[in-house]
């Protein structure tokens, strides 16, 4: 007989905001699973939490901010094995406080074509591919009506 591998389904929320076409990336601390990853910032959703609940408590515990809870960008889903992950990424913004380093050990606002997906867990590469997508997008469109405003 057969068996079946028990997986679970954890929800996990991510936040992107940005700053001059840049995003906030952060890198994890150490531990058994993820090494030092970077993500985007964010964590598990609660029971009895909404995403947009999950994701202000998280920013709050990890950087002593608050944010404004913006549109939803990508979600995805990843098995790991042992678990299946479905990952919830919203648009945000700081609108209180500083950003302090609670839970992880750096934090690095970038331009998305330059993450290297590679130093990122597997949740997160679809969502850093779409946002280079968009970034590269928008700076395209931004280009071009400069041009056309100098004619």
């Amino acid at each position: 007989m057969k068996q079946s591998k028990q997986c679970s389904s954890l929800r996990v929320v991510a936040g992107v905001a940005t700053q001059d076409h840049q995003v906030l990336v952060a890198q994890r601390q150490p531990d058994a699973q993820f090494i030092s990853w970077w993500e985007f910032p964010g964590g598990k959703v609660e029971q009895g939490e909404s995403d947009q609940q999950a994701l202000a408590r998280e920013w709050r515990e990890e950087f002593g901010v608050d944010i404004q809870v913006g549109a939803p960008i990508l979600e995805t889903e990843f098995d790991y094995g042992d678990k299946v992950i479905v990952l919830c990424s919203f648009w945000c913004d700081v609108i209180d406080g500083t950003l302090a380093l609670n839970q992880h050990q750096a934090m690095y606002w970038s331009e998305p074509r330059r993450l290297d997906a590679g130093v990122f867990s597997a949740a997160d590469r679809p969502l850093i591919e779409k946002l280079r997508h968009q970034f590269d997008t928008e700076l395209t469109c931004t280009g071009a009506d400069k041009a056309d405003a100098m004619m």
